[in-house]
Parts: structure tokens; sequence; C-alpha cells
């Protein structure tokens, strides 16, 4: 999206912090992709297929702050998806910081004194790409264009990045980059040729990367047990992503998420930077305790496909 469209959707999510989520339930389907479900539908706006259109974003996030302004209020659109092969989503960006008033105003001027050391990157399913009940199509697809339908589902995924830098052109947040993981925990073997060595076996447009490996060695070294997290490969509390680890949620509130993780960010911050501190016991205690509030009940979706609904108890 162009700049200018950029500013209109920042200026549409601002002043919304006092607006308060409908009735949801939230799920995971057999995808492992999570989505808050409403009581009542909204329209899901068609857009190209190549990108998330102004009026459709616009028209998408009018329908958010209705029905869960809790999940996107005061956030900054991206002006391109992260990582670019995800064009069917809308990414937006709300950096925070781990003392004091969390938020700050969320204001550029304050960031450029300070840098938010944290970020949450939220990303949402716009594009539909078929398979509605005759009755839910509000618009068919034509040539370029997706279908637009009748929905009580948004498809969301928000997860906290350890910031590096952020780029700010004319109040509106250009890009971001993320504080790296240690290079090593990145390279794997990919030949038992030995010219080919050791390298780097992402990228940032076309290849899935498995990092499994990594984030079980991470579960590992925390000592998190199946009985700490009992949604097990449903979805991963940890994940490794933008080069970075990231802490991934299944809240639709961004101020509870920001509170969540403030609460156990020393975690993060040790595993970033091993060695450079001791884990403090009111950190670990606090993690585990979101990870054990997380409990899911299995369901089976109208289209007949195992979904897991995400039932929070309260911390201990």
């Amino acid at each position: 999206m162009k700049l200018n469209e950029v500013k209109e959707l920042n200026k549409l999510l601002q002043n919304h912090s006092n607006g308060r989520n409908k009735e949801n339930s939230v799920y995971v389907d057999n995808l492992h992709t999570s989505f808050v479900e409403f009581e009542e539908k909204f329209i899901l706006p068609s857009t190209s297929v190549f990108e998330i259109e102004f009026n459709a974003a616009e028209n998408f996030l009018k329908s958010i702050l209705q029905y869960a302004p809790e999940l996107v209020a005061d956030s900054f659109v991206l002006p391109e998806p992260r990582p670019k092969r995800d064009i069917d989503r809308l990414f937006l960006i709300k950096p925070f910081y781990t003392e004091g008033e969390m938020f700050r105003e969320n204001s550029p001027e304050v960031w450029r004194e300070k840098l938010p050391p944290f970020a949450i990157i939220t990303s949402f399913h716009v594009m539909h790409l078929g398979g509605a009940p005759k009755e839910d199509i509000y618009a068919q697809a034509s040539q370029g264009k997706t279908m637009s339908v009748y929905t009580n589902r948004a498809y969301f995924s928000s997860r906290v990045i350890p910031l590096d830098s952020l780029t700010v052109l004319e109040d509106a947040v250009i890009d971001f980059t993320a504080k790296k993981y240690q290079e090593s925990d990145f390279m794997v073997q990919i030949s038992t040729d030995t010219f080919e060595g050791v390298r780097h076996t992402y990228s940032e447009i076309f290849d899935e990367v498995d990092y499994s490996k990594q984030v079980s060695f991470i579960h590992e070294s925390l000592g998190i047990t199946p009985a700490d997290w009992t949604l097990g490969k449903i979805f991963a509390p940890l994940a490794v992503e933008y080069l970075t680890l990231t802490a991934r949620f299944l809240d639709p509130s961004l101020d509870r998420i920001a509170k969540d993780f403030n609460s156990f960010h020393q975690v993060v911050d040790l595993l970033l930077r091993p060695g450079s501190m001791t884990l403090e016991e009111s950190a670990r205690n606090s993690f585990f305790s979101w990870l054990r509030s997380h409990k899911s009940e299995r369901i089976i979706s109208p289209s007949g496909n195992m979904t897991w609904k995400i039932l929070r108890a309260e911390r201990t």
C-alpha cells in the first residue's frame, strides 16, 4: 500500500483504546491457524489476489474495530506483509515498553527518544479463497479479485518480537528489524558434502523453514513439559520467526498480551543473550503460569475438520 493509504488506516485505528471486544471465542484449526469467532457475522471484503488493497483493508479494519477493538486499537498498519510471501494478510504493529506506561501514547516521537524493546505483530487473513456456503456469499470472485463473504470469524496471528529498530516515515511505521537470535542456532547442515558447509536455509519470500529442533531445544532448556503446555503441537507458545525468538499468543487483546509478556519478558531476554543474566524466579513462575493457563477443547467444525477451542484459566 502507498504511504498516504497507510496513514489513513492508522488514523482509523487511533483513539479506540477504550473500546471493548464483543462476546467471542478463540479457536485453532487443523492447519494450526488461530481465529476469533463472534456471535454476529460481518462482511469479509473482496480484494486483489495479489495484495490487500486499501479499500479492503479499510472495510476489514472497520469491522474489527466494531467487534474486537482490543485487537487493533492504536496499532500501525505495515505497508507490506512481513514476510513478503504472506500477500493474503494485513499486518499491524504496536510497539511497547516493559516498564511504566506500556504503550507511552504509542507515539513515534517517544520512540525516537527511547526505542521500545518489543512490539506486537498482528496479522489478519483477509483474502477468502472459496468454499463458503451459498447463503454466505456476498459477492462472487471475479478475475483478479477474491470472493466476499459473510463470516463470523477473523483469522489472526499475534506474536511479540524483540525490536532492534523501527523505520518511521511521516509518523507511519514503514518497517522494523528484530533482535537476532544466536547466529549458530539458525545454521543447519544442508549437505553431506564438506565443501557445501553450513549456511542459512531460509528465504523470506519462498521457503518455509522447520525450526522445530531449535524450539524443542528451547523447551528442554526451560524445562517445559506436556503438563505445562497442554496444547502440545496444536499451537507453539514460542517460535523462531523473523530470525529471532517470538512469543505467540491466543488472545484477542493487545493490552493483555503486553501485560502477560511483560510479566515474563526476562525469559526471552535470557534466551536471546544467554549468560548475560540470571533468570529471576518471579519471571520463571509467571512464564509457567501463563503456559498452564491455556487449555483446549477438541471439537469438529461444520466442515468436518478438527478444531480446538482455547480455554483460558485464571493464572496462578
